[in-house]
């Protein structure tokens, strides 16, 4: 990937992270993305108990504290009982300012980047399609990742318009693997990228990953950015992925 650097990778992901933000407003009954100087929040009432479908993502750390206490309040005023900053690990002035209002570490997935010159198309894989019912493929996340339902509830009324790619194979128990893509500027970016257990280990989501790059590139994107569970991270790397760093996410949450 010699022609972007760790801080172009970074940039782009952050930049593709914030619009998935915007790409899921009103997925849900009153979910809201709220657009300020330097970040974007996300509201999701229908799960106010799980702080990665309540998040911020920011690109002006100065921005992000000013605000802060602006934030919390709009957290508060739409019930919601966990919420989280997204933070790559070299901000570690955000961290500790967070840490001192109350925020602890929840988890720390690794930011990738891939060079979608490097992609191959793989043979489509039997039960291969480009249609999905987002809510299936949100439950499908829910069982894979113990959320009980979250994403569902979540996504509820997220549709499939023409600014959301997804993938999936099914087979005689219903919905084996899927994921959704979406394109920001030069960046494709890859979400909840699900295999049921009973359907693991027979290379579905890398061959899923691998025709939503194919695709993304065709349509002139130059990268894809993701952030990698340790469940996902050995799938991503054999297509070619490499790691920026963690991206560490602070929570907060309620005292009861």
């Amino acid at each position: 990937m010699a022609h972007i650097d760790d801080a172009e990778g970074w940039r782009r992901l952050v930049a593709s992270l914030a619009q998935w933000s915007r790409a899921i407003d009103g997925a849900s009954e009153g979910m809201r993305s709220i657009d300020r100087d330097g970040l974007v929040m996300t509201t999701t009432p229908a799960v106010p108990e799980r702080s990665i479908v309540n998040d911020v993502v920011y690109w002006d750390g100065a921005a992000l504290i000013a605000a802060y206490d602006e934030i919390e309040a709009a957290f508060d005023a739409a019930g919601i009982e966990a919420w989280l900053v997204w933070v790559p690990d070299g901000d570690t002035g955000i961290a500790g300012g967070l840490a001192e209002r109350g925020h602890v570490l929840d988890s720390d997935p690794e930011a990738m980047v891939l060079d979608l010159g490097t992609v191959d198309r793989p043979p489509e894989p039997p039960g291969f399609s480009r249609t999905i019912d987002p809510v299936e493929l949100a439950r499908l996340n829910d069982h894979a990742y113990g959320m009980r339902s979250a994403f569902e509830r979540a996504l509820a009324d997220l549709e499939a318009d023409d600014g959301l790619y997804f993938y999936a194979v099914e087979d005689d128990e219903g919905l084996a693997s899927g994921l959704v893509t979406f394109d920001y500027e030069d960046d494709c970016s890859v979400w909840l990228v699900a295999t049921r257990e009973s359907a693991r280990g027979r290379g579905l989501a890398s061959s899923l990953m691998a025709h939503a790059l194919a695709d993304a590139r065709e349509r002139g994107r130059t990268t894809s950015t993701l952030q990698a569970t340790d469940l996902g991270r050995p799938v991503y790397e054999r297509l070619g992925y490499r790691s920026l760093g963690e991206i560490q996410l602070w929570e907060k949450r309620r005292r009861p």
